[in-house]
């Protein structure tokens, strides 16, 4: 029977992808344009890459356990607008004292074990907290 099923499937695979490269001639209705819109929206930017695996344990020193749910949310600094969609941190939220790392940025080596670092990618999203 699963032999049956995957002569079925492979056969309809082949057929379908036949009427894909053949626009209009196998499937008159159907034609390929190579993306679907509402994928492609979604995936428009990249999706934000965690820095490492973010433990609310180990941020409870610096209180940066409540924060750990904001990642890969914008970070909206002081004073700035807000985004018209998707989700978003205030600065304005953050308990002092906290550093904002945007990308690319260098860091000093003073450490503060009740400091939250706040490290943000290029497009101001939110990737990862550690204390020091």
């Amino acid at each position: 029977m699963t032999r049956i099923l995957r002569i079925i499937c492979g056969a309809t695979l082949v057929s379908a992808l036949a009427g894909c490269e053949h626009n209009g001639k196998t499937f008159p209705d159907f034609q390929c344009t190579g993306k679907v819109p509402a994928v492609a929206k979604i995936f428009a930017e990249d999706p934000p890459a965690i820095r490492q695996p973010v433990l609310p344990e180990m941020l409870v020193n610096c209180r940066g356990h409540v924060y750990v749910p904001a990642l890969g949310m914008v970070f909206v600094p002081r004073g700035k607008e807000v985004p018209k969609s998707g989700q978003f941190l205030r600065e304005e939220r953050l308990t002092p004292p906290y550093r904002i790392i945007p990308a690319g940025a260098r860091v000093s080596t003073d450490q503060s074990p009740t400091r939250l670092n706040v490290e943000l990618d290029k497009l101001n999203r939110i990737i990862g907290f550690y204390c020091g």
